[in-house]
């Protein structure tokens, strides 16, 4: 249900940085988040 929310999110990137889908990047971080992640790198 969220992923499909997701998806509707226009992709504003150029092709070349496109190496994973955007709806996936955003659902993993939406994740990441929940479960009280505060850097990207950690």
């Amino acid at each position: 249900m969220l992923l499909n929310h997701l998806s509707k999110i226009a992709d504003h990137r150029r092709s070349e940085g496109r190496r994973y889908p955007l709806n996936y990047i955003l659902l993993f971080s939406v994740l990441a988040i929940l479960s009280g992640a505060t850097s990207y790198r950690k």
